[in-house]
Formats: C-alpha cells, sequence, structure tokens
C-alpha cells in the first residue's frame, strides 16, 4: 500500500519510525524463519534487532541509525526494498558476532 505524500506529512516522526520498524521486522522474520527477534531502542542514536538462531546456536545483529528510520525519504516501501537489495541478512550473516550496521 503506497502512502500518499499527504499522508506522510500528517504522520508525526513516531509513527513514521513505527511503520519503518514494522517492515524492518517482516524482512528478519521472513529471513531468519523460527527464529527469535529481540530488540532495543536508543531513541535518536539507533535501534538494535538481534535475531537468535537457536539451532546453530548463533545470534544474528542489525543495528538501524535513527537518521534511516526518521527520515521522510525512507518510505516503507523504500525500507523494504533496500533491505533486499542490500541483502541485508546476508550482511548479518557474514558480521559474525559483530554488528551489522544499516
Amino acid at each position: 500500500m503506497l502512502q500518499s505524500d499527504s499522508t506522510l506529512e500528517l504522520m508525526t516522526e513516531q509513527q513514521f519510525i513505527k511503520k519503518n520498524l514494522t517492515v524492518i521486522r517482516a524482512y528478519l522474520k521472513s529471513k531468519f524463519p523460527g527464529c527469535v527477534i529481540t530488540e532495543e531502542s536508543n531513541p535518536s542514536l539507533y535501534h538494535t534487532f538481534t535475531v537468535k538462531d537457536e539451532k546453530r546456536h548463533h545470534n544474528y545483529k542489525l543495528k538501524v541509525g535513527w537518521p534511516r528510520l526518521s527520515d521522510r525519504s525512507n518510505t516503507q516501501e523504500k525500507t523494504k526494498a533496500e533491505m533486499g537489495l542490500g541483502d541485508v541478512a546476508r550482511c548479518m550473516i557474514q558480521a559474525g558476532d559483530d554488528w551489522f550496521y544499516w
């Protein structure tokens, strides 16, 4: 569902960020099925996701910069597309024990 410009203008920053976080959550759930996902937020700096793969006994970690979440040009559709094009899940796996900053 595409957002019209007027709808985007009416959303508060918090609502906009919440919608982008929903997109990121859905992406991670689709790429890491059966894993437990936990989150922490450090407003104005970043939001983190830790994906716990209990079968492999490993955690994959994603740190999303606040500017990416709050920038009005990063619509939910754009966020979803960029996660796929950038293959964020693969980057998280390649980061090993480190955070993948996106």
